[in-house]
């Protein structure tokens, strides 16, 4: 497992080298997002959808058995000032690590620095308490005391927590997340200004595969059929009586 993590690990940051030096496009992070998936190895993650915005990229992942979505993960741009502290020298920038945030500290089953090694524990299996309608009704009202003139747009269901997009005069703004227990709100400051988005693939929920019948189901089904039959007749006979 050490010499998995080893890998992982090495292989984002030398996939950063260029970016770090390079202008980073949206087609650039696709791909990098993308390369990130298929170290993952788990055919049931799917990539969603990649926003740019002014200090990153961003991109959500979801689970194609359920159709929630997993975890949130960031690459950001050279020059951004959030690419400096403990990293420094901006060594952060053109490499794929989770976001911060509710995507680490209030996920439930891939946060704690889950995605980007790439171990997922769950650590909590209670139903959250507030529904999707409750998130984005506590999102507008954070959003009217804090950005006067914005509204809460959709919101995707993650692991213990909302995502919720916020938009402002019906075009992208920002996002913010809304904790699935404890009603908190935690603006996602660290974007900057949004630019564009680019879908990869609708989230969609696996529709179960119908198994063949088998003769023994066929006769069963058979048995059943004729035995209501038989008791229709009887019930017409007694009627008429």
């Amino acid at each position: 497992m050490p010499v998995l993590l080893i890998i992982i690990v090495l292989s984002s940051l030398i996939a950063g080298v260029y970016a770090q030096n390079q202008t980073i496009t949206i087609a650039n992070a696709v791909q990098l997002f993308k390369d990130y998936l298929t170290r993952l190895g788990n055919p049931d993650l799917a990539l969603h959808e990649v926003e740019e915005y002014q200090n990153n990229f961003y991109a959500t992942y979801y689970e194609k058995s359920t159709g929630i979505f997993a975890f949130q993960m960031l690459i950001w741009k050279p020059g951004s000032p959030w690419t400096g502290g403990m990293m420094g020298n901006g060594m952060m920038s053109g490499v794929v690590m989770p976001e911060t945030g509710p995507n680490m500290m209030w996920n439930t089953k891939y946060g704690v620095m889950g995605g980007m090694m790439g171990i997922y524990r769950q650590t909590s299996t209670n139903p959250m308490t507030v529904t999707p309608e409750q998130a984005k009704t506590i999102a507008q009202q954070y959003l009217d005391s804090s950005f006067s003139g914005t509204s809460a747009g959709d919101v995707d269901t993650f692991y213990g927590y909302y995502n919720v997009d916020v938009l402002k005069a019906s075009n992208t703004f920002g996002m913010l997340s809304v904790n699935g227990y404890s009603d908190q709100v935690w603006y996602h400051s660290w974007h900057g200004t949004y630019i564009q988005t680019v879908t990869i693939s609708d989230v969609t929920t696996a529709v179960p595969e119908f198994r063949p019948i088998t003769p023994m189901l066929m006769g069963t089904l058979f048995t059943l059929a004729t035995a209501l039959i038989l008791a229709q007749r009887s019930r017409i006979k007694d009627s008429k009586r």
